[in-house]
């Protein structure tokens, strides 16, 4: 009789906990589908519709929008500038970033300083970094030209149009991504090696194992879930990337550093198609999804090193 009794005292508390548990997550879950469901599938619909101006007056239309984007140069050129702008910074965040890592992991005197230092770019806003580097690398004002005219390596007459040229435009976004978020990359990393066991290095040591061979065969299959994890964050986040370029060129010179996100707000906010913006979105979270995929059938398999 006591164990019944027992047993119902815990199914009460159960239900209690689980009564409470929905109560606290309630409000979490109803902006969840206020701020994130809710706009997916206004997105999805808006995406089978043309016409009207900023949500108002559109008519049905199916697929049109879709075969619109076909045959649309500008979205073609932005899709590229944005898939090239996510392989690179991406490649570059995670290979700066785990260098970081593994540098601010090692033990030496004033390791705590270093690492403050690694965030400091992270720290700052993006939309101000941007607008710091902007002013930088203006061609009448900037830094970088006044230090090249102090070296006299330039001269009044010929300055260099850093932002002018969709080269040097798109080289220097490229460099600023990375180094924006290159530390973030640094931080997780940093977590994934603080997790390690020392034993694990300690004993690749006595084994005669080098440092080049303790890092391939050992630490970075270690890490190998947190590093499938932070490249699928970084992915996201550059394929989505928006404040960053805007803030820095807008898309220019022209439209050659003009990304998918920038290409949606100009549909959106300054010609009021909602529906073609959400074509491009709807292909946007699309490709999104499938690098996410890929990535984390490539490297993301649990228990196995």
């Amino acid at each position: 009789m006591a164990v019944v009794r027992s047993r119902t005292k815990r199914s009460i508390l159960e239900r209690r906990e689980e009564r409470l548990a929905w109560a606290m997550l309630a409000p979490v879950l109803i902006a969840l589908l206020a701020l994130g469901v809710y706009p997916a599938f206004s997105t999805i619909w808006y995406s089978f519709h043309k016409g009207g101006s900023f949500g108002m007056g559109m008519s049905l239309t199916g697929l049109e929008g879709y075969v619109r984007l076909v045959h649309d140069i500008q979205f073609w050129n932005a899709l590229k500038f944005s898939l090239l702008f996510s392989l690179v910074t991406v490649a570059g965040q995670m290979i700066f970033g785990t260098a970081l890592a593994l540098f601010a992991n090692m033990k030496f005197r004033g390791r705590w300083l270093v690492r403050t230092a690694i965030l400091l770019p992270w720290a700052i806003p993006t939309a101000t970094n941007s607008v710091i580097w902007a002013y930088i690398f203006n061609d009448q004002y900037g830094l970088i030209n006044s230090l090249l005219l102090r070296l006299h390596i330039i001269d009044h007459a010929h300055l260099i149009n850093w932002l002018g040229s969709a080269p040097l435009a798109v080289t220097l976004i490229y460099v600023l991504a990375i180094w924006k978020a290159n530390s973030l990359v640094a931080l997780l990393v940093l977590a994934g090696l603080q997790a390690i066991p020392e034993e694990v290095t300690e004993a690749a040591r006595v084994d005669g194992a080098s440092s080049w061979q303790a890092l391939w065969r050992i630490t970075l299959p270690l890490v190998r879930p947190t590093l499938a994890v932070t490249l699928v964050l970084r992915t996201i986040e550059s394929l989505q990337a928006f404040d960053l370029i805007s803030a820095f060129t807008n898309g220019a010179p022209g439209n050659a550093t003009q990304n998918l996100g920038l290409y949606i707000n100009l549909q959106i906010q300054q010609y009021g198609d909602f529906p073609y913006g959400s074509n491009i979105a709807i292909v946007l979270m699309l490709i999104t999804f499938a690098f996410i995929i890929i990535y984390l059938r490539t490297l993301y398999r649990p228990g196995v090193s």
